[in-house]
């Protein structure tokens, strides 16, 4: 404890004057003896040690108020034996929660955050010009690593960059938030640090996950003698009661789609609120423009489907979005959007090992009906994927000349050095493939050692014997197990039945150890063998040995049978689950590949592929006298193509994201040598459209504008309005230290009193009158009594 008028502290010594008074008075009385004296001495016997002790305490008070109106004057601090900053500058790491959530609307229409654009903003007003600032918004802490470097400012700046603050971000880590704080104040100019983390504290941010990393934090670093001070406000505590209806999701049925074939898409509506939402009006758009409207109704705390089935006639990537037409409290999560892309039909190119003279009899006759039935059966409707059947003496020609997108090898016994390295490079370049076993792949040299030129392409699965017996003859038929949960297109076979190829006849099928790719694999290929993957086992037998194996092979895919692609061995291709299966199968290789939609706060791919100039619907000419103008044979070149002609100049790459301008997109370093290269942007911050476009000059001057899209969006979970229990807030500030305050007001006594001590002149004030008053009532008992005694 210090004073800050220490001086009058010493007037604590005035108590010596009652208590001289005292000592003065009681050595001068005198004893007179008086007939009737006899007659009073049993009351005083028995009076005697009260009116002792009433005179003791009224001496104790009266020394007690010199002291207690000494130390109200000199005005004393309580300071926790430590040295008091007072008002040295400090560094302040603001970390503002900017989720969808804050922008919940209460009873009154205003929003958190700008409830706490105007609170916080008279709260940085009041700050020292020499105060450094960190702004961090929530969203842009992603790691630890995200915050060294961070650009400081003073209170001007911050205020600048408070009015700019929107809140449509996804959910946080309240522990890497802690932690980037923490690392953010350590870089800081000032030894006084101070965290405020400003939020509404939604339960899918203080999760266990985010409390088991809070105790790891502390344990990590148990002293907090160089730890800043950490300050919790927390602006929720009012969304459990309010309403909120939210598109939750959008998906499709298919992993892929192509050009006029119906596709059905399904909305999942969520109503967050303890009362039913009745007939809400719900629009499907496609690329902006309305397509087909319904009402849905959604009972308390549930969740309601709806669909829509449409056909996009063009390929590209397309926007599908849904609104939901209620008045809540979150009108920001009423709308969400997809990309979805449309590509164009699947060129599968089928090998055929063992070629049949009758239908039905050759190794891929089955495959290839299931993979184009209506071109089987001569119908209009357009197939998702066109197969075409050659034998293995065609293969390098054909993959010369023109790639699949997915090549199957059904049973084929032998491939040549050249055959087998070429279909490497395809498989790493992006390709996809398929091995079907059969009886000719026991002496299959490549099925053992897949030859790569400089190394080579290890298979999902290293072969092993055929168990069962292939000639079907009094054999008892073995059962197909379970499907891979976590490969979304088999799992959609049958919804509800993990086991919907139980009931499929396996005669024989070939043992296969699925590999795990090693450093020394990868040491013997190339640098695309880096992206190697272990394998996956897609579908299993009932006794758990793999039937389907896949693994990522460089950009592309190799799927792995132990069964052959006829019925030679099994019944599947016999039944009605063999058609979609393959299906699925083909159509997930193909558009599994490229992610269109992704979360907010994660990075944006772009393939400079997709700006090739193949149909006019992704022309947009870069000016009006441009804007009916057909693209040339010359405007259809990637960009790799165009950065070889020396006379024209290089493209431009631009972003516009939701609700702002366009912006220019720096060059991959890569894009002048091959056509993979890639655009990344990681401002993916605000949920919506982004269009990303590729402007190239032409040799007369004008430019061609090719454009495409992706789409960030919050999680389903910033939707549901939960607030987080109190004392679960208050358990997680108790772990690393933290205070917990509800407004401004209490966060600045907090720190007032943290930098120049608690005032506790107050509590000797209100002492200092307790003893005023206790004198006077011992005294008037003092007087009450002794006159009673007299009487």
């Amino acid at each position: 404890m210090m004073f800050l008028n220490g001086l009058l502290a010493f007037g604590a010594l005035a108590f010596t004057i009652p208590l001289a008074i005292h000592l003065l008075y009681r050595s001068k009385f005198k004893t007179i003896q008086w007939g009737a004296m006899h007659l009073l001495e049993p009351v005083v016997r028995i009076n005697r040690r009260r009116i002792q002790w009433m005179h003791l305490l009224l001496l104790l008070l009266r020394c007690l108020l010199p002291i207690l109106l000494a130390f109200c004057l000199s005005l004393p601090l309580l300071t926790g034996c430590r040295a008091l900053p007072g008002d040295t500058p400090q560094t302040i790491v603001m970390i503002i929660d900017d989720s969808l959530s804050m922008a919940a609307r209460d009873d009154t229409g205003v929003s958190n955050v700008d409830r706490i654009k105007n609170e916080l903003g008279d709260y940085l007003a009041k700050m020292s010009r020499r105060d450094e600032i960190i702004w961090m918004p929530a969203s842009e802490v992603h790691s630890v690593a995200s915050t060294v470097g961070h650009e400081t400012m003073g209170r001007d700046d911050a205020r600048d960059r408070l009015r700019r603050l929107t809140a449509s971000a996804g959910p946080f880590d309240l522990a890497k938030l802690v932690r980037a704080g923490i690392a953010a104040a350590d870089n800081g100019s000032h030894l006084e640090r101070q965290v405020l983390i400003v939020s509404d504290f939604q339960s899918c941010n203080v999760n266990d996950a985010s409390l088991e990393g809070l105790k790891t934090l502390m344990q990590a670093s148990p002293s907090d003698l160089e730890r800043p001070a950490i300050h919790f406000l927390n602006v929720g505590g009012m969304l459990n009661a309010q309403s909120n209806l939210s598109v939750d999701s959008i998906e499709t049925m298919s992993p892929a789609l192509v050009p006029d074939r119906r596709t059905s898409f399904t909305a999942r509506i969520r109503n967050a609120s303890d009362k039913a939402a009745n007939d809400a009006r719900v629009t499907w758009s496609i690329d902006g423009i309305n397509a087909e409207s319904g009402l849905v109704s959604v009972a308390a705390r549930s969740t309601s489907t709806i669909k829509h089935t449409t056909a996009l006639s063009t390929s590209g990537i397309h926007e599908i979005a849904v609104t939901v037409e209620h008045p809540d409290a979150l009108l920001e999560d009423n709308r969400r959007s997809v990309a979805v892309e449309v590509i164009r039909e699947i060129d599968v190119l089928l090998v055929d090992g063992q070629p049949g003279k009758e239908p039905l009899e050759g190794e891929t006759d089955f495959l290839a009906i299931a993979l184009s039935p209506f071109a089987f059966a001569q119908q209009d409707q357009i197939d998702a994927v066109r197969a075409s059947v050659i034998t293995p003496s065609e293969l390098l020609k054909r993959i010369s000349e023109q790639p699949p997108n997915i090549l199957v090898l059904a049973n084929v016994a032998t491939l040549s050095d050249e055959q087998q390295i070429k279909i490497a490079d395809f498989v790493y370049s992006g390709g996809s493939l398929i091995l079907f076993d059969g009886a000719n792949l026991s002496d299959a040299g490549y099925a053992k050692s897949w030859n790569r030129g400089n190394g080579v392409m290890p298979l999902p699965a290293e072969l092993d014997a055929v168990v069962g017996n292939t000639d079907k003859d009094g054999e008892t038929p073995m059962r197909i197990g379970s499907l891979n949960s976590q490969y979304t297109p088999w799992s959609r076979l049958a919804p509800g039945d993990p086991r919907p190829l139980s009931g499929v006849d396996v005669f024989a099928y070939r043992k296969l150890n699925p590999r795990t790719t090693s450093n020394e694999d990868r040491d013997r290929g190339d640098a695309d063998s880096t992206t190697d993957s272990d394998s996956i086992v897609l579908l299993s037998m009932s006794n758990g040995d793999p039937l389907v194996v896949s693994a990522q092979r460089g950009r592309g895919r190799v799927v792995q049978f132990a069964i052959p692609a006829d019925d030679s061995w099994t019944s599947l291709p016999l039944r009605r689950t063999y058609v979609p299966m393959m299906q699925q199968l083909a159509l997930d290789l193909i558009g599994s590949g490229r992610a269109t939609t992704v979360i907010t706060g994660e990075p944006m791919i772009v393939s400079l592929d997709e700006f090739r100039q193949d149909d006019d619907e992704t022309t947009e000419p870069a000016s009006s006298e441009s804007k009916n103008k057909r693209t040339d044979s010359k405007a259809e070149k990637s960009a790799a193509e165009v950065a070889e002609n020396s006379d024209r100049e290089p493209p431009i790459f631009t972003v516009q994201p939701p609700h702002s301008g366009e912006t220019t997109i720096p060059l991959p370093p890569e894009w002048s040598e091959e056509d993979a290269a890639e655009l990344v942007w990681a401002q993916t911050r605000q949920a919506g459209v982004y269009r990303f476009r590729q402007i190239l000059p032409q040799a007369d001057g004008e430019r061609v504008v090719t454009s495409t899209v992706r789409v960030a969006e919050v999680p389903p979970e910033e939707s549901q309005l939960r607030d987080t229990e109190p004392e679960r807030i208050a358990a997680a500030a108790e772990m690393i230290g933290a205070t917990v305050h509800t407004d401004l007001d209490s966060i600045v006594t907090s720190e007032q009193n943290r930098r120049y001590g608690r005032e506790i002149w107050r509590w000797f004030l209100f002492a200092l009158l307790l003893a005023m008053i206790l004198e006077m009532v011992v005294q008037q008992q003092i007087v009450h009594k002794n006159q009673g005694s007299i009487a």
